[in-house]
C-alpha cells in the first residue's frame, strides 16, 4: 500500500479540495483534528448564511442567560409604569436586550445592589461579543478575493512541433491585477528510493508570469524529453490519480492586495490533440472583446468547433 494511503488520505482528494475551496478530506489517526484556537479560522470559512445563524443564536441565547439571573430578583429592576405584558422571563429577557444594547429606554432601569452588578457584568461581555463579530464580518468583507475563471478542461495540442499542455484563465472582474504569476504542479503517484509516494512535480511554463492581467491568459505547458508529462504522450492520456494543481496570484491595483485563484485538472478533464476555441475579438467601434460563452469550447486541430466537451 503506497505510504500517502497509509497517513489516511482517502484517494486523490486534492484536487475536489482546490475546485470546491474545502478541506481535503483526511482521517487523522493519533491526532486532535479541532482546536480552541481554530474557532476564528473555522467562523472564517462558514457561509453568511450559517455565520448569521451562529450571531442569532449566540445573542439570543446570551441574553435568555441574564434573564434568567435578572428573574432571580426581579424586584431589582424599575420595570416602568407600563411594564411588558407578559411573563416575568420575557420581561427579564427584553430588559437584558435593552442592556447589552445599550438601548436606555428609561422605562426599565436597574435598583437593587444584585440588578446593577448583572448590568456590569453584561454589558462587559455584551462589548466583547459584538467586537469579536464586528471583527469577524469586517474581515471577511475585507478579505481579498479574485473572480479568476479557469476553463472547465486543459487540452493537449501541437505547438511548433512540441506537444503543449494548455488551459486558459480570464479575470471577470477586468480591473488590473499586476504581476500575475501561475504556478502549475503534476501531483502523482511515484517511486522514490523504491518507495511509493504521493508528490508534487513542478510543471515548466512557456511563461509563468503576465505584468498585467486582465483579460485572458494561455497557460502553456511544453511537454519536451524534460517534462514530466513526456511518458504520457504516447498513451495520450495523464496517468490514474494523476491530478494537475493551479494556483494563480497577482496584486489588485483597487485594494493592493495579493489575490489568489485555484484550480485543478485530473486525467478525465484533459483533452488530447485538440485546441481551444477562439473567443478573443473586436466589435464595430474597435473595443477588444472575450466571448465567454466559448471559453470552455474546444476545437479539433483542423479547426472544426467542437463545442464544450466537459
Amino acid at each position: 500500500m503506497a505510504r500517502w494511503r497509509r497517513f489516511g488520505v482517502r484517494g486523490p482528494q486534492l484536487g475536489e479540495a482546490v475546485r470546491n475551496a474545502d478541506n481535503v478530506r483526511i482521517q487523522p489517526i493519533g491526532g486532535h483534528r479541532w482546536h480552541p484556537k481554530d474557532i476564528y479560522h473555522q467562523l472564517l470559512r462558514l457561509s453568511w448564511s450559517w455565520l448569521t445563524l451562529i450571531f442569532v443564536a449566540s445573542f439570543v441565547v446570551f441574553n435568555l442567560l441574564f434573564a434568567i439571573a435578572f428573574s432571580f430578583d426581579l424586584d431589582g429592576v424599575e420595570w416602568g409604569a407600563q411594564p411588558v405584558q407578559g411573563p416575568p422571563l420575557l420581561r427579564a429577557f427584553f430588559f437584558s436586550v435593552d442592556t447589552v444594547g445599550t438601548i436606555g429606554y428609561g422605562n426599565m432601569y436597574p435598583v437593587s445592589l444584585y440588578a446593577n452588578l448583572l448590568v456590569v457584568i453584561e454589558i462587559t461581555f455584551g462589548i466583547l461579543f459584538f467586537a469579536i463579530v464586528t471583527g469577524i464580518v469586517f474581515a471577511r468583507f475585507s478579505r481579498p478575493t479574485a473572480r479568476i475563471l479557469f476553463s472547465k478542461v486543459a487540452v493537449v495540442s501541437d505547438v511548433g512541433g512540441t506537444p503543449t499542455l494548455m488551459f486558459r484563465a480570464a479575470n471577470l472582474r477586468h480591473n488590473l491585477v499586476f504581476e500575475a504569476r501561475v504556478t502549475v504542479s503534476l501531483l502523482i503517484d511515484d517511486m522514490v528510493g523504491g518507495t511509493p509516494m504521493r508528490r508534487f512535480r513542478t510543471l515548466k511554463l512557456e511563461r509563468d508570469s503576465n505584468p498585467v492581467f486582465t483579460l485572458s491568459w494561455m497557460v502553456m505547458h511544453p511537454i519536451d524529453e524534460d517534462s514530466p508529462l513526456a511518458s504520457c504522450v504516447k498513451d495520450g492520456k495523464l496517468p490514474q490519480n494523476a491530478e494537475i494543481i493551479v494556483i494563480l496570484s497577482g496584486f489588485d491595483d483597487r485594494t493592493g492586495q495579493m489575490i489568489h485563484g485555484r484550480w485543478a485538472y485530473d486525467s478525465e478533464d484533459v483533452r488530447w490533440k485538440v485546441k481551444f476555441a477562439d473567443i478573443i475579438g473586436k466589435s464595430d467601434d474597435g473595443t477588444r472583446t472575450i466571448d465567454y460563452r466559448r471559453f470552455h469550447d474546444i476545437a479539433d486541430e483542423s479547426g472544426v468547433d467542437l463545442g464544450e466537451k466537459s
